[in-house]
């Protein structure tokens, strides 16, 4: 148990980023719906995350290498939220997405028919929501309430090996 106290900050980004990828997953695969982009583009952080949530857990004791990684650990956080938080504006029409934001289609002999028979999944667009709010609101405050838990934990570890 001591190693998971000295690993918290691991231990909650590893547990949650892999939960928050689980129900995308489970979305996308069971319930057929289809990420924008965006949403691709947020999975990226939170496998980030995950690996660096990995990478931490060797390091039992605190150094400087690991108070590092631990930052780094909590800036993807933050990333995580800047980027969910844009793309929930751009769902709310807040403010308009770039202009590529569609599905990634493999060319080959069948793209026209791909194209002619599926339109690309928008940003703008909101596939599902829990409680009237989008996946990417939903991320957004997971994700700015955990920089937020972390920044605590790091700067109260960092306090006590001062």
């Amino acid at each position: 148990m001591k190693i998971i106290s000295n690993n918290l900050n691991a231990t909650l980004s590893l547990f949650l980023s892999s939960g928050l990828l689980f129900g995308a997953y489970f979305l996308e695969f069971y319930l057929s719906l289809i990420p924008c982009d965006l949403c691709i583009k947020q999975r990226i952080v939170h496998v980030s995350i995950l690996i660096l949530s990995l990478l931490i857990f060797p390091l039992y004791t605190f150094s400087k290498l690991k108070f590092i990684m631990l930052s780094i650990l909590n800036l993807l956080w933050l990333g995580s939220s800047i980027l969910a938080f844009y793309h929930f504006g751009i769902e709310k029409k807040l403010w308009q997405g770039f202009s590529e934001c569609s599905s990634n289609l493999i060319f080959n002999e069948n793209t026209l028919d791909q194209l002619l028979s599926k339109s690309p999944i928008r940003c703008d667009e909101t596939q599902f929501e829990l409680l009237s709010i989008s996946l990417a609101g939903w991320n957004g405050i997971l994700s700015i309430s955990i920089f937020i838990i972390l920044s605590y934990l790091l700067y109260k570890m960092y306090m006590e090996k001062k």
